[in-house]
C-alpha cells in the first residue's frame, strides 16, 4: 500500500552516500538521514500507538523533516507547530489537540542517544501506514486567534505528488530549495514532495535573501526554488546587487498573489527558470495553476482532476460573476483536529473555505478577497486584497497590508501599513492620490502608515495580525 515515503529506502539502497539534505553548513547522505529518521521512528513507536499524535516543537528544520516522516512512515500523524508562537499560545493549542507525545530539542537528543542497530526496533511500527491513514496537521496562521489544526490523510498528498510530477516535471538531479521555515505549508510541501520523488532538499533555517541566491549561485546542479510572492520580492531585490542566478530552473510561487511588476524583475534575477505560480488552500492543496496564457491579474485554470464553482456548486455563477470558491478534487483534507472555521462548508463532496473569486469565459480564475479579511465600512463591503493589490501595483511600494479599525462614524475605517522600496517625500499622500486613481472612494485608505518593515510571519508572508496590533496602538489616544 502507498504512503508518503515510501519509497525513501529505495533511494537509500540505490544512492546511500549522496548527500540528500543540506540546512545551512549541516549534511546528510541517504544512509545517514535514513538512519536518523529510524532512530524517531523507533523512539515514536516506543511512546505511542497506531495513529498517535506527536507535536513537533522544533526550531530546526532539517528535525522537523525527520520526524516529519518518522510519523508518516509508522502510521502517526505529526503535529508541525510554529515555534515562533508565544508560550500561552503553544499551550492552548496543546490543550486542543491533545498530542500523545511532544517532541521539542530536548527529545530529539534522547532519539540521537539511542541506537537502532538492525531491524527489530523497525517491527514496532507494526503494518505500514494506507492511503486513508492520518499523517499531517498543520496550522493556518489566521489573522485572529487560535489557529485551527487541519488533518490531511496520505492518498490526499500522494496525489498533489502526481500531479506535481505531472505538470511541474521537476528532472530528477534537480535540487529543490526551500526559502522557508516548514512550519509554511509550501515550504513543507516542496521539502516533503521533493524528499519523496528522490531529489536533494536544501532548508534554510533562516530566512535571508542574500544567503539564499548564495546559496543558489554556488549550486553545481540545477535548482527549483519554492518561495511566497513576499520572499521572492525580497530576493528580486537583493539579486538586483548581487546579479542574476542561471541555475535555478523553476520557481514555485504561492501563499499570496504575486504582483505581474515583481514577476518581470524575477525574469531577469532567474533568466533561465519557468517561473510557476499555484493557487490553493490549507483545506485544498491545488486549486488553479497559472500559464502562460493566464491574463493579467489570474491566478490561473484549474488543472485536470480539479473542478471550481463559483457561488453554488448546484448553480454556479456565470463567467465574470463573484462569489464564494467551491472546489472538487481527490487532493481535499480530511478535516479540523482541533479548531473550526464558520467559512469552510462541505456540499456533496465541494468544498469551500472563505475565499471569493470570479471565472471568465476561458476558466481562468481571478480571487475578489477573503470573506474573513472583509471590512464593512459605511455599509460598504470592502476586500482588502483588492487595496492591497492597488498599492503593489505602485513602483514605489515594497509590501503592503491593509487593515480595519474601528470609527465611531463608519464602523470600521480602512487603514494600510507599507513598506517602500526606497524613501519617498510626502509617501503618503502619493500613494493616496494612486488609490483614488484606481479605487472607488470607499475603498481609499483613511490613512497610510510607512514603515521601515514589515513584520513577517514564520513563513515569510507579511504578519497581518502584528499589523493590525500596530496600528491600533498608534491611533488609540493615550
Amino acid at each position: 500500500m502507498a504512503f508518503v515515503g515510501d519509497r525513501l529506502d529505495d533511494f537509500a539502497a540505490r544512492r546511500p552516500d549522496d548527500i540528500v539534505l543540506t540546512s545551512g553548513a549541516a549534511a546528510w547522505s541517504w544512509r545517514h538521514l535514513l538512519e536518523e529518521m529510524a532512530e524517531a521512528e523507533a523512539y515514536i513507536c516506543r511512546k505511542t500507538s497506531r495513529n498517535g499524535r506527536v507535536a513537533l516543537l522544533l526550531d530546526d528544520p532539517a528535525k522537523v523533516l525527520i520526524v516529519f516522516f518518522a510519523c508518516a512512515r509508522s502510521a502517526r500523524t505529526a503535529m508541525v507547530m510554529d515555534p515562533a508562537w508565544p508560550d500561552a499560545h503553544r499551550q492552548s493549542v496543546l490543550k486542543a489537540a491533545r498530542p500523545d507525545m511532544c517532541i521539542d530539542a530536548a527529545a530529539y537528543t534522547q532519539i540521537q542517544s539511542q541506537s537502532v542497530k538492525d531491524d527489530r526496533d523497525r517491527e514496532l511500527r507494526g503494518r505500514s501506514p494506507d492511503e486513508r491513514d492520518l499523517f499531517y496537521c498543520g496550522f493556518t496562521s489566521g489573522s485572529t486567534g487560535v489557529p485551527k489544526g487541519y488533518v490531511r490523510d496520505h492518498g490526499s498528498w500522494l496525489k498533489s505528488f502526481e500531479l506535481s510530477d505531472r505538470v511541474f516535471g521537476i528532472s530528477d538531479r534537480t535540487r529543490v530549495v526551500l526559502a522557508g521555515q516548514l512550519t509554511h505549508s509550501l515550504h513543507l510541501y516542496g521539502a516533503v514532495c521533493g524528499l519523496s520523488g528522490g531529489h536533494e532538499i536544501a532548508l534554510t533555517p533562516r530566512f535571508d535573501p542574500r544567503s539564499v541566491l548564495s546559496d543558489l549561485a554556488r549550486s553545481s546542479s540545477a535548482a527549483a526554488l519554492y518561495a511566497t510572492p513576499t520572499q521572492l520580492h525580497f530576493l528580486a531585490e537583493a539579486a538586483e546587487r548581487s546579479g542574476p542566478v542561471e541555475t535555478v530552473r523553476q520557481v514555485l510561487a504561492s501563499g499570496a498573489k504575486w504582483q505581474d511588476r515583481d514577476r518581470e524583475r524575477l525574469a531577469g534575477v532567474f533568466p533561465n527558470a519557468d517561473l510557476i505560480e499555484f493557487y490553493g488552500a490549507s483545506e485544498t492543496s491545488f486549486i488553479t495553476i497559472s500559464d502562460t496564457f493566464a491574463p493579467p491579474g489570474s491566478v490561473g485554470k484549474a488543472p485536470a482532476g480539479v473542478r471550481i464553482a463559483i457561488g453554488d456548486p448546484d448553480n454556479p455563477k456565470r463567467p465574470g460573476e463573484a462569489g464564494p470558491i467551491w472546489v472538487k478534487s481527490a487532493l481535499l483534507f480530511a478535516g479540523y483536529l482541533c479548531g473550526s472555521d464558520q467559512q469552510t462548508r462541505w456540499h456533496n463532496g465541494w468544498i469551500t473555505f472563505g475565499d471569493h473569486g470570479q471565472v471568465d469565459e476561458n476558466g481562468y480564475l481571478f480571487l475578489t478577497g477573503r470573506s474573513n479579511r472583509m471590512i464593512v465600512t459605511s455599509g460598504v463591503n470592502v476586500y482588502p486584497e483588492e487595496i492591497e493589490g492597488v498599492l503593489l501595483s505602485h513602483p514605489g511600494v515594497a509590501a503592503a497590508v491593509v487593515t480595519a479599525l474601528d470609527d465611531a462614524a463608519r464602523g470600521q475605517k480602512v487603514v494600510a501599513a507599507v513598506e517602500l522600496t526606497a524613501s519617498r517625500p510626502d509617501a503618503e499622500q502619493e500613494l493616496l492620490n494612486h488609490c483614488r486613481k484606481h479605487l472607488a472612494p470607499g475603498k481609499v485608505p483613511r490613512r497610510i502608515h510607512v514603515v521601515d518593515a514589515l513584520p513577517l510571519t514564520a513563513g515569510g508572508k507579511p504578519d497581518i495580525q502584528r499589523v493590525s496590533l500596530t496600528l491600533k496602538a498608534q491611533e488609540t489616544p493615550a
